[in-house]
């Protein structure tokens, strides 16, 4: 999967669970930042968090499984979920 057919399939997502992407691409330096894992598929435009406030957030089941049909990987993160290809 390319980053723009990532997008693609992120836009699906947010627009089915009224999320919204509040983390995307990263730089290492930011990523490191923030915490993220040092190959994380941030830093190659493959994953993105999605916040939901003010909307709840879709029931886990629900989520993973549309998230499953769009080909990616959902990781609920507390306040967020973390969404990268398979």
């Amino acid at each position: 999967m390319t980053p723009i057919d990532f997008g693609s399939c992120l836009i699906a997502y947010c627009a089915w669970s009224r999320g919204s992407v509040t983390s995307w691409g990263r730089s290492s330096e930011r990523n490191a930042t923030v915490g993220g894992h040092k190959d994380s598929y941030h830093q190659i435009w493959l994953a993105a968090d999605v916040g939901y406030h003010p909307n709840p957030k879709p029931p886990l089941a629900q989520a993973r499984k549309r998230a499953s049909q769009l080909g990616l990987k959902l990781i609920r993160e507390g306040d967020h979920d973390h969404l990268q290809v398979v």
